[in-house]
């Protein structure tokens, strides 16, 4: 075995190293992916605080480093038309109601862990120039909320929810999926685009 050794000392040198090295790109991309996912956005959207037109959308950052949001976009579906329309600005409220100028924007950092609400419906609807009328909310299918934010780069998230009236015209919303869905960039940049071209 050791004669085997020393004759081929230089072979396995080269393997050892080459072993070595493997092992060291292994650890080094779980570092660099350990890194990533630490500084990665993810936003959350939710719906909690109240029932019917009395619950409130909430947006959480579960990621570690702050996020700038920038704007909300809302699409309220029905059987003949999808209508947009940007909520960043809480526009049912006036100046002295609000207090403080700077509470009238939902625009704004979000720390890790934080969370903060976009109003309860019946405001996000009046926001949106909306009828909050039984008659109206029963042609709505699908009610889609979109949240662009920025980190180092561009940071989305969008979450659908269906809608449903009981006998006695009290909306609820049922999410179409548990899991809130991350956007790309270039995805954040189309859907700003086409909302600004539909006159949202």
């Amino acid at each position: 075995m050791f004669t085997w050794l020393s004759e081929n000392a230089s072979v396995v040198q080269a393997v050892a190293a080459i072993v070595t090295a493997l092992i060291w790109l292994v650890y080094l991309q779980i570092l660099v992916g350990g890194i990533r996912r630490n500084k990665r956005a993810w936003l959350s959207i939710n719906r909690g605080a109240g029932d019917g037109m009395n619950a409130h959308v909430l947006v959480s950052n579960l990621g570690n480093e702050p996020v700038y949001l920038r704007d909300i976009l809302m699409k309220v579906r029905t059987d003949e038309k999808t209508t947009p329309a940007f909520i960043t600005e809480r526009q049912e409220y006036s100046r002295e109601e609000l207090g403080d100028a700077l509470n009238g924007t939902l625009q704004g950092p979000l720390q890790g862990g934080a969370y903060r609400s976009l109003g309860d419906l019946r405001e996000i609807f009046r926001r949106a120039g909306l009828s909050d009328a039984p008659e109206e909310l029963e042609k709505i299918n699908e009610i889609e909320f979109v949240v662009f934010g920025a980190t180092h780069t561009t940071a989305g998230a969008c979450k659908t929810y269906s809608v449903v009236c009981d006998d006695n015209n009290n909306l609820r919303l049922d999410p179409t999926r548990m899991q809130t869905r991350r956007l790309s960039r270039w995805r954040c940049r189309r859907i700003g685009r086409r909302a600004a071209a539909e006159g949202a």
